[in-house]
């Protein structure tokens, strides 16, 4: 699970849980909970989330049952990139 603060300051949590499906495989977050996720990071711990995002994604790449979520990771990653591109570069 990778975390960070939110803008107000709170913690947040991903995948916020690990909901397995039929065949034990964990549910990833909606596409548009992405982009809310990515939105509620602080900017100052934006770049460090990705990384930890990243980090996550690589840990787990041959793990079948993470397949879902560790594209979900990496989509949230660049959407995280994406924003700090715009706000901070």
């Amino acid at each position: 699970m990778t975390t960070t603060s939110t803008r107000s300051g709170k913690p947040l949590h991903f995948p916020g849980s690990l909901i397995l499906d039929a065949t034990s495989v964990i549910a990833p977050p909606a596409p548009d909970e992405l982009a809310r996720i990515a939105e509620e990071v602080a900017a100052e711990g934006l770049m460090l989330f990705t990384k930890r995002l990243v980090d996550g994604a690589r840990k787990r790449r041959f793990d079948d049952r993470w397949r879902l979520v560790n594209r979900s990771r990496l989509e949230l990653a660049r959407l995280c990139i994406e924003r700090a591109l715009v706000e901070q570069f």
